[in-house]
């Protein structure tokens, strides 16, 4: 498991990077691997991810879909923490492995 450190650092750098752009799974999945490591069950790979998306939610970070209308390219769900976690949580175990960028949502924070 990452130090306390090391989480607060990648932890950091995603909450800046979701304040700049969209966040996509990928980046989120990336951070995880660094975290982790090799070795390490798709489950704990899972927790993990789900831990990082929890806080981001509490820093302020929305859950959304990105959308074709240019005055409005990004749509939030408008659900609270625990409602987009839980939503999170049913699609990741649908998928089955852990989701990608464009896979159930995408993260962004306003300023």
């Amino acid at each position: 498991m990452p130090t306390d450190a090391d989480y607060a650092e990648e932890l950091s750098y995603l909450s800046d990077y979701v304040h700049d752009d969209w966040l996509g799974f990928s980046v989120l999945v990336g951070t995880v691997g660094k975290l982790l490591g090799k070795g390490h069950t798709r489950e704990e790979q899972t927790a993990l991810l789900l831990r990082i998306v929890g806080d981001l939610l509490a820093e302020g970070a929305e859950a959304g879909d990105l959308t074709d209308d240019p005055g409005t390219p990004f749509a939030a769900w408008g659900t609270g923490r625990d409602e987009t976690l839980a939503r999170i949580t049913a699609a990741v175990e649908e998928l089955g492995r852990l989701p990608e960028s464009g896979d159930i949502c995408w993260f962004t924070a306003d300023d």
